[in-house]
């Protein structure tokens, strides 16, 4: 699986991400990504469009996806590990802008060549942390229509506001989470421990970069 591919998987898992509410959260959670999975599907043909022809138009798009799903503050915060102490807050932030339209981007420049319609999405299992009810793990296939089958699972918390955002994404048994992280930690070596730099220089082809590659590699020899 290239890093491309994991890249699209992290995506759709993400476009499935919901908000839940009332019943059981397990089954709101199921029921909600069963019903929404190809709406969402749907909407991703109509945002690639944007990516070459409006790219602001495009970042406005993947915000109203997924800006209210995605705790891209825990997950940026997550990435640069240690070294986020070693930021101003300004940096933090700047680096949180800086990873959502990376993310973005690399979105973007896979999308132009993968036809949604090519795979489907399926719910296989939803489970609420017993000891902590605002966690929660989902896992889901993505199906191609060659038959070949992907495992997703992601992460999910519920903060006080009651909304569920996701907080990582394994597609395949990579850690995506982890991959940027030691991604982010490789690049800050090369910049000799200058976070600002590697803020700064965060590329935005995350799904070609060598340096990605090289941590998807590395998270497949410690699995």
């Amino acid at each position: 699986m290239t890093p491309i591919t994991l890249l699209v998987g992290f995506i759709i898992a993400l476009l499935a991400a919901p908000l839940a509410t009332a019943q059981s959260k397990e089954e709101q959670l199921r029921e909600y990504v069963r019903e929404n999975s190809i709406r969402l599907v749907d909407q991703l043909n109509e945002i690639r469009e944007l990516y070459n022809s409006d790219r602001e138009a495009f970042y406005e798009a993947m915000d109203d996806a997924l800006g209210e799903f995605v705790a891209f503050r825990r997950v940026a915060a997550r990435i640069m590990g240690k070294y986020a102490r070693q930021a101003s807050p300004e940096e933090r932030d700047e680096f949180v802008r800086a990873f959502r339209r990376s993310l973005y981007d690399a979105y973007g420049g896979a999308a132009v060549s993968i036809d949604s319609s090519d795979f489907e999405l399926e719910v296989d299992s939803v489970k609420i942390n017993p000891r902590h009810e605002d966690r929660a793990t989902v896992n889901l296939s993505i199906i191609t229509n060659s038959g070949e089958r992907y495992g997703v699972a992601y992460s999910m918390y519920e903060p006080d506001d009651g909304n569920w955002q996701v907080e990582n994404v394994i597609v395949e048994g990579i850690n995506m989470g982890l991959a940027f992280r030691d991604r982010f930690e490789q690049e800050m070596r090369a910049a000799e421990g200058n976070v600002s730099r590697v803020i700064d220089e965060w590329s935005a082809d995350v799904g070609d970069i060598e340096g990605l590659e090289d941590a998807v590699d590395q998270q497949k020899g410690n699995g």
